[in-house]
């Protein structure tokens, strides 16, 4: 019962979420509350008497909930309990029935291991009846033979293509038996004779049938006769005679003599043998003859396909046939009469040939991937499910030999087995052929279920050892093209003919400069240094031509340069020397071994760098040296152009390094940092060369213009009044002095890049500043020859202001203020020394070119200033 209403409160009041202690005190005693209120004096003993009966009430409520309680508790123990154990039976139940699902499970695999074995006795009962059927019949054809009875063979073979096929399979039997039994009794020669003239009959009439349809280009009649063959002896003689009566083989094209071919398509190669021409193109004659190949090829396998039960074995006969007697008996030929006329003409043939036979094999491989393998594993995986006669499109297994290897093989293997052993043996080897014999009945049925899905879904579903894109013929196509070229290329007999022929090359290459400096050394020393610079090469259109090989512009031949001369450093030889590198280096990379291409690079480019070094530039930058070493002689203005040429071919080389070494050799091998030592080495120590010419033609031109100021007469300065020449020009050394600057210049713009040029003609114009101000102390100088002093200093500076150079400018500058000192009034010497821009230099320094005035010692004002 609720408590609530023990006190007329609503039911669940005590539960309610907002009860109140206070708001409950208020609602039972609200009757006394209103009978306090009608009285003025407060009267406690109603609130008492209230409040003692609800007290009671809530003690009664409080003891009857006590008791519920703990009954709830105690039927709640109770209900736990009993479910306990309820689980419990629950879970032993379920263990018993699992542990009566295994026991049943392991009943019905013993039932199902027994009918399996059951089944294997089964299928081996029937199997052995079969063989035993089989050999009761070879059986009574062999007792027939032997008695000369042919007539059931002959019934077979009225029997259309399956009794001409069971027909095979019995001949071949037969064979096996006469081969496994030849040490028999004498009474079975009989039989033995009879097997081998009707088999040699039997394989003759085939041999017409298909030879006949093959004339007539009758299929099917072919692909009867060709399976017929192919179970009666693995189909090599049909096979054989397929390719020995090939068109290709029997034309007019073929047979004519290959030296007269070769002659004449060999004399259409120009400048085969000439290292300025570039390679030319490959042979015609054997482009024709690979496209001939290709032809033959994609048109035949459409027969093939349809006619041989094996036609990739078909499809490796006739490609080896042609490769081994067509077109290596061609490039024999081509080759040889090649090598007969020079080293260049046998390796670029050798080359362009390989060339060729790669695109070739490539365009084989393309359609064996994307047309043959696809078919072949069509329809070998619609085979192995039952939809296609096996023996159309068998695969050559690595344990299939052709038919003779195969008989010879078992012959040895069973020389001691006897009667029916022999036989036994014989059916073993044929069961599979019994199978391709049915199946061969389903042939038009499976050609038409063979579709597109079917062949997408072969090609997915192929072996995982197969590589994707790579046919069947992927191998043995590049087996072929490495049989071609094995004797040339094998071991190292390509490199020692590109090595020899490359150093040949670069002596050819090297041949004028070597005469021309052999010829300098022979003459006079005069003749000797003038002869480095006397014979000009063949300009810019043969540099163009060179720079082909190694992607570099001719950057030689821009107008207003330099001409190249043969007795140093030019362009066009270094081209040449880097377009006959590049060119083995192409050939090094389309014939050498993958593995040894790094080697090759390595080899030959250490040639061309020690050529270039050793042989070429060194001993020319030697000779410009030595041409320096003469200081009474003019310096050659240019010889700033062989340093030109030789920075351009040292750029040239590092060009070349970059375009066509180091794509094929890789950063990272130990290879590739020997050979960039190699060539940094070399770059380094021309170089070092060209910066000694550099610093020594500097010096032999400035000691060539002190020794036009050496020609300076004491007079020059002191001129007549009337000498109006010299006021105009200037003295003759400083007209000379001038005019051999503004060389100086020229040659450095035409031959050096911007930094160089500006080294250069900062060296030669603070060399000559240096010269001038000790020249100009030297003489004595008049008032008229100040005015010839300041012309010579203008035209000084006027050469100098050509070399662009800010610094000395204002070096000339100064000269030119120090020149005024001999022009100027006593009176305004003080002014223009003190305020001028010659107060910032040396007193003394003045004072030298002030003595020098002619009123030096006469002009008290001029005295002053020297004291």
């Amino acid at each position: 019962m609720d408590p609530s209403r023990a006190f007329g409160l609503p039911e669940g009041y005590f539960a309610q979420p907002g009860f109140s202690a206070d708001a409950f005190i208020e609602q039972i005693s609200l009757v006394d509350l209103e009978f306090a209120k009608k009285n003025s004096m407060f009267e406690p003993k109603p609130f008492v008497r209230t409040f003692e009966r609800a007290l009671e009430k809530l003690l009664a409520s409080h003891g009857e909930l006590g008791g519920k309680i703990a009954q709830l508790e105690r039927s709640t123990k109770t209900y736990a309990d009993d479910h306990r154990k309820k689980m419990a039976r629950l879970k032993q139940t379920f263990a018993t029935v699992g542990s009566s699902f295994e026991r049943l499970e392991t009943q019905i695999s013993e039932v199902g291991s027994n009918t399996i074995r059951i089944g294997e006795q089964l299928d081996t009962v029937a199997k052995e009846k079969d063989r035993a059927e089989a050999i009761k019949e070879l059986v009574e054809f062999y007792a027939e033979l032997n008695e000369g009875n042919t007539s059931r063979l002959d019934e077979l073979l009225d029997g259309g293509s399956e009794g001409m096929i069971k027909v095979a399979h019995t001949l071949r039997r037969l064979n096996t038996i006469v081969v496994d039994n030849q040490y028999s009794a004498p009474t079975d020669t009989l039989a033995k004779r009879q097997i081998e003239i009707y088999s040699e009959n039997f394989e003759k009439t085939m041999l017409e049938n298909f030879e006949a349809a093959y004339r007539e280009n009758d299929i099917h009649n072919m692909s009867i006769a060709a399976r017929t063959l192919d179970a009666f002896n693995g189909g090599v003689s049909v096979v054989k005679a397929y390719i020995n009566q090939h068109p290709f083989f029997l034309s007019s094209m073929i047979s004519q003599s290959q030296d007269s071919i070769a002659e004449a398509s060999y004399q259409s190669m120009e400048g085969i043998s000439d290292i300025s021409h570039l390679p030319p193109a490959p042979d015609r004659w054997l482009a024709q003859l690979y496209a001939d190949t290709r032809d033959v090829m994609f048109k035949d396998w459409a027969v093939i396909s349809k006619v041989f039960p094996r036609p990739i074995d078909v499809m490796q006969q006739l490609l080896k046939r042609v490769f081994e007697q067509t077109i290596q008996s061609y490039l024999e030929t081509l080759l040889g009469r090649a090598e007969r006329q020079s080293k260049l003409a046998f390796l670029r043939v050798l080359s362009s040939s390989h060339i060729e036979t790669r695109k070739l094999i490539e365009d084989l491989q393309r359609f064996d991937a994307e047309t043959v393998t696809p078919a072949v594993t069509v329809l070998e995986s619609a085979r192995r499910s039952g939809n296609v006669p096996q023996g159309l499109l068998d695969m050559p297994s690595s344990a299939q030999t052709s038919s003779a290897q195969f008989s010879r093989s078992r012959a040895k293997q069973a020389m001691s087995r006897r009667g029916r052993d022999a036989e036994q043996s014989a059916i073993d080897d044929d069961d599979d052929l019994d199978d391709e014999a049915a199946a061969r009945d389903r042939l038009g049925e499976a050609k038409s279920g063979v579709s597109s899905a079917v062949a997408i879904a072969a090609l997915i579903g192929r072996s995982e050892g197969d590589n994707a894109g790579v046919g069947l013929l992927h191998g043995f196509l590049n087996r072929c093209c490495d049989d071609l070229f094995e004797s040339y290329v094998a071991g190292s007999n390509y490199m020692r003919a590109e090595q020899a022929h490359l150093k040949e090359a670069f002596r050819q290459t090297l041949a004028p400069f070597a005469r021309a400096r052999a010829e300098r050394h022979s003459s006079s020393r005069g003749n000797a240094l003038l002869g480095i610079f006397t014979s000009v090469t063949g300009g810019a259109n043969t540099a163009a031509s060179a720079s082909g090989a190694s992607g570099v512009g001719n950057a030689s031949a821009a107008s207003g340069q330099p001409a190249e001369f043969e007795g140093t450093v030019t362009t066009t030889t270094a081209r040449m020397l880097l377009q006959v590198h590049a060119e083995a280096i192409a050939r090094g990379v389309e014939l050498e071994n993958d593995g040894l291409v790094t080697e090759c690079m390595a080899s030959l480019t250490s040639i061309l760098l020690s050529t270039l070094g050793d042989d070429y530039m060194f001993p020319a930058l030697e000779d410009v040296l030595e041409s320096l070493q003469d200081l009474r002689q003019e310096p050659d203005l240019r010889t700033f152009g062989v340093i030109r040429v030789a920075n351009i071919a040292v750029r040239l080389v590092q060009m070349h390094f970059q375009r066509t070494i180091v794509p094929f050799v890789g950063a990272s091998s130990y290879v590739y940092r020997d050979m960039v030592a190699e060539k940094n080495q070399l770059m380094s120590r021309v170089e070092m060369s060209l910066n000694l010419i550099s610093n020594k033609l500097v010096g032999a031109c400035t000691q060539w213009i002190l020794g036009i100021l050496g020609k300076q007469r004491k007079g020059d300065f002191r001129p007549a009044d009337d000498d109006y020449t010299a006021f105009e020009m200037g003295t003759q050394p400083c007209r000379q002095c001038a005019d051999y600057l503004h060389r100086i210049e020229r040659a450095c713009r035409q031959s050096m890049g911007v930094e160089n040029q500006e080294r250069v003609l900062m060296d030669v114009g603070n060399t000559l500043h240096r010269m001038l101000m000790e020249h100009l102390r030297k003489f004595v100088v008049s008032v008229a020859g100040g005015l010839v002093l300041v012309k010579d200093v203008s035209k000084y500076r006027e050469a100098i202001s050509s070399f662009g150079i800010p610094a000395l400018n204002e070096k000339f500058s100064i000269l030119q203020d120090i020149s005024n000192i001999f022009v100027v009034q006593p009176a305004a010497l003080k002014s223009l020394l003190d305020e001028g821009p010659l107060a910032r230099l040396d007193r003394a320094t003045v004072q030298g070119f002030v003595q020098m005035r002619e009123d030096g010692r006469t002009s008290s004002l001029v005295r002053q200033f020297l004291s």
